[in-house]
Parts: C-alpha cells; structure tokens; sequence
C-alpha cells in the first residue's frame, strides 16, 4: 500500500474514534458507487451524515480542509442523496467535513477539525 493511501486510512480511523466521542454512530465505511465514495456515513441523533475526511501529514500544502471545495461538496451531496435512497433512510441529512493532521512522522495526531454541516 502507498503511504498516501495508508495516511488516509489512518485519518480516517482517527476521525471516525474521533467523531464517535462526539456521539455519531458509524454505519459506513468508504462507501462507494460508480459516481464516487462516501468516507464514513454516521448517525448523529436523527440525522444522517456523510463526512468528508481529508488527511495530511504536516502542513506544508495548507490545511486538510481546503481540499473541500464546491465541486466535491456537491458530489458529497448526490452520493449521500443516493445512499439514503438505497438504503430506505428518510431522515434529516447533512455533511460534515473532517481535516486531520498527523506529525510527519509516525501516526501520532496533531489536530482534528471537524465542521459540521457544510454547505
């Protein structure tokens, strides 16, 4: 495996601990279609969520989060439209956005922001 894609799976593993303090419910994991791939599809109280995780070792390219731009979160959208069709859920919906960023070296965290409710 590269070490971008073990990186992003290991953000994702840290947002998902992280966000499961905050009271979400994982049901989904890198859910995915012909039209693209959930991250992590949660519960949070009645409301069903798609979240974005973005993952970056240092901050040397900016932060995580500004690789969330209008086209994606339109993507992130239909795709969590179309999970909740699939799956028979008809309840409040939203995305959310998590930026993790790891120490250069080993896998240690060295900040989670989380955004709740992107639009």
């Amino acid at each position: 495996m590269r070490a971008k894609d073990r990186t992003g799976l290991d953000g994702e593993q840290r947002a998902a601990e992280f966000l499961e303090t905050k009271g979400h419910r994982i049901i989904e994991r890198r859910w995915r279609t012909r039209a693209g791939e959930l991250d992590l599809i949660t519960l949070d109280a009645d409301t069903l969520v798609a979240v974005e995780v973005k993952t970056r070792r240092g901050l040397g390219y900016g932060h995580p989060l500004e690789a969330v731009d209008r086209q994606k979160l339109r993507r992130l959208h239909r795709l969590l439209s179309e999970y909740a069709v699939t799956s028979r859920l008809r309840m409040p919906r939203r995305v959310d956005a998590v930026g993790v960023v790891m120490h250069r070296r080993g896998t240690s965290i060295q900040s989670i922001d989380h955004i709740p409710g992107v639009v």
